[in-house]
């Protein structure tokens, strides 16, 4: 979060309504931007050709999205974590000309792993025609690198032109799947997006290319932050597929339903859980905001006091400092999100009737809205533990999410439908219960992990070679 954390501070300085306004939004673009233009594009494809293509089609197109979607997501998060570190540290030593060797190296080694995973799974597993088969495992692929190459888009202040790429890559693939899904269905819905993503991944490289005007060069530390930041690498797996394991366990459901091309999902389940997580969206980019601008400066300010080697009582009071940002960021966090749930609780019947949504779906929708304001909390936590590189922490809260979601779901699922939804609820607040006291405990105890449990990774960071 390095580059976009500038132009905030930037934006945040300005002291005017404008300014703060336009922080607010380049937060919201980077907190979920993106996906929710892949959404509305899937959303749109769906919508306008579901009539024309026929349902069997646009349900096995939307299958196809539905598994690249997350297990991309899922798969993509260790090297992205890995990825990030290794920006971090560029950044840290102020030198920026390994960046584009390091994206080349990690797009490689993703497209190195997932590539033949995808390969198995489409031809090994599901029933679809050779070409259909393809498209979804570039799809697959397409997706993968996007999540990755998403890392870098945050050292970009150009958000106009990023947006804009976005939009017209989204455009284009919604013009192209809708009007070769009449013709060609299945295979024509998925070769429109997959032009428009790749219009989109194109314009994102080229925008990273050139920001960063340096020639390529071998990413050679990649083999020192694989050694060095195993838990980093696990906790960017279970982070991710722990805020979805429900949804796969939850495709296992009798109510499930299975697709011409051999694939399960569970559109009632998905459909809420969906709706549940668009809740947390402001109070996200809320999050990025106030922790890249008031929390970053004290955070800065006591790394800085350590370097220069200040009293210990300064150190102290800059502990405090964060310890209090943390709680206002917290505080900000807790109103805006808790109104926003409270009132979806309360509003949902209207809302489903306004969307036309059956109310089959409401008990899940309310759960996920519970579950949906822990899960942010969880990953707010994440984050903090990241700053100070605590990486044992990290992995203990998503592993317990991933392990807490997966079991619960199960139980719930063999409930019955009744219960369906109280799973994931239970399992993100127990996350929650349990990283808040972590965290408490960390921060009670920050000097002591700065100067003690990190020194020997700050010895063998200090070997490096950036040049």
């Amino acid at each position: 979060m390095a580059g976009i954390g500038f132009h905030l501070r930037k934006l945040a300085s300005e002291d005017n309504l404008s300014g703060l306004l336009r922080a607010y939004l380049h937060s919201a673009v980077v907190a979920a931007g993106p996906w929710i233009l892949l959404v509305i594009s899937i959303t749109l494809i769906t919508t306008f050709t579901k009539y024309i293509v026929g349902l069997k089609e646009v349900d096995e197109f939307l299958s196809i999205i539905i598994y690249n979607f997350f297990f991309s997501f899922i798969f993509s998060a260790p090297l992205y974590m890995i990825s990030a570190r290794y920006v971090s540290d560029c950044l840290y030593q102020r030198t920026l000309a390994p960046v584009p060797g390091i994206m080349i190296s990690s797009l490689g080694i993703l497209l190195m792993v997932m590539v033949p995973l995808a390969i198995v799974f489409y031809t090994l597993y599901v029933r679809m025609s050779p070409f259909s088969t393809l498209l979804s495992i570039v799809n697959f692929t397409l997706l993968c690198e996007m999540w990755l190459t998403m890392l870098y888009l945050s050292a970009l202040r150009d958000f106009r032109a990023i947006t804009s790429s976005w939009v017209l890559g989204t455009l284009l693939g919604i013009f192209l799947s809708v009007t070769w899904g009449k013709s060609y269905g299945t295979s024509g819905l998925l070769l429109g997006l997959d032009l428009g993503l790749l219009f989109i991944l194109a314009s994102i490289k080229a925008h990273v290319l050139a920001e960063y005007p340096f020639s390529f060069r071998k990413a050679k530390e990649f083999r020192f932050y694989f050694r060095n930041y195993k838990l980093l690498f696990f906790s960017g797996f279970f982070l991710f597929s722990g805020m979805c394991i429900d949804r796969i366990v939850m495709w296992m459901a009798p109510e499930a339903m299975v697709h011409a091309n051999h694939l399960r999902t569970y559109p009632v389940y998905d459909g809420a859980t969906f709706l549940s997580y668009l809740s947390i969206i402001p109070s996200l980019a809320l999050f990025v905001f106030s922790l890249e601008t008031n929390f970053y400066d004290s955070y800065i300010s006591y790394i800085q006091h350590i370097e220069r080697n200040a009293p210990f009582n300064l150190l102290e009071e800059e502990r405090r400092s964060i310890v209090d940002k943390m709680l206002a960021n917290g505080r900000a966090f807790l109103v805006l999100q808790g109104s926003l749930t409270l009132s979806l609780l309360f509003l949902a019947p209207l809302v489903f009737d306004w969307l036309g949504i059956g109310f089959m779906q409401l008990s899940i929708f309310r759960l996920g809205l519970i579950g949906a304001f822990f899960s942010a909390l969880n990953l707010c936590i994440v984050i903090i533990f990241s700053y100070f590189d605590s990486q044992s922490n990290m992995l203990l809260v998503t592993v317990l999410m991933f392990v807490m979601n997966a079991l619960l779901s199960f139980i719930t699922l063999k409930c019955g439908f009744a219960y369906y939804g109280y799973g994931y609820c239970l399992a993100m607040i127990l996350t929650f219960l349990v990283g808040g006291v972590r965290l408490f405990l960390f921060l009670n105890n920050l000097h002591y992990h700065i100067f003690i449990t990190n020194v020997v990774k700050k010895q063998n960071f200090e070997k490096l070679d950036f040049s």
